[in-house]
């Protein structure tokens, strides 16, 4: 886990920048992998990486507890969350009710802007996959993906939603162990379901919006726990 360029580091005298920034690297970390499921989180060593006292870090850890990503034990002692099978399989099955909706209320709403940069995103996502496979270029797709969806969710102009979406519905990229479908099969499926999706946006049709996001999402679960309803 590399330290955070300095002109980027909120000195301690700002409390709130200083917990932001904690916040936010630890928050990245674990999202991307650096910090695994099941990991301790050392409040000193953290502080040492990020540039920051360790009381920046205690209240960055105790508020990734409320999103579910860290596990806070006796004594505050911080822990990376674990993600069971039926965890992920709810997580996405909120997802999709809730980008579907979102999915439908940008559709009225996205400018032609927006779809072009949506347009552009998936163009790359395709290029690099092609160029280096799925393996190669986890990393960057994940941040492509996350772009696309991004995107959509601030065109509903639903401030709560997109909160939501961003803050409590967001796992980490290793998460996807837990499924036995080929990651290349998944990937290339995700690409056709995003040029659906951003067809619907051209076309402003809110019902084959919303379906082709939740189907979308609904399709990630290959190989899902049991839905306890």
């Amino acid at each position: 886990m590399s330290r955070p360029d300095s002109a980027t580091i909120a000195r301690d005298g700002d409390a709130s920048g200083a917990v932001e920034t904690a916040y936010r690297f630890i928050r990245t970390a674990i999202i991307s992998g650096d910090l695994r499921s099941g990991e301790t989180l050392q409040e000193s060593r953290l502080a040492e990486r990020i540039g920051v006292s360790r009381t920046p870090v205690r209240e960055a850890l105790s508020r990734l507890s409320n999103e579910g990503l860290v596990i806070l034990g006796r004594y505050r002692r911080g822990q990376v969350a674990s993600f069971s099978q039926a965890d992920v399989a709810e997580i996405f099955r909120l997802r999709a009710k809730l980008e579907g909706h979102g999915a439908r209320r940008a559709c009225r709403r996205i400018t032609a802007e927006e779809i072009a940069r949506l347009e552009a995103v998936e163009d790359e996502m395709e290029s690099v996959f092609d160029q280096l496979g799925w393996h190669r270029h986890l990393s960057r797709f994940d941040e492509l993906n996350n772009e696309f969806h991004a995107i959509i969710a601030r065109a509903a102009d639903s401030p709560r939603l997109e909160k939501i979406l961003a803050s409590w519905l967001e796992l980490p990229a290793s998460i996807f162990n837990v499924y036995t479908e080929p990651l290349e099969e998944r990937t290339r499926r995700t690409h056709r379901q995003h040029r659906e999706v951003i067809a619907a946006m051209k076309a402003r049709n809110p019902d084959w919006a919303e379906a082709a996001m939740s189907a979308h999402l609904f399709s990630i679960l290959n190989d899902p726990a049991p839905d306890p309803d």
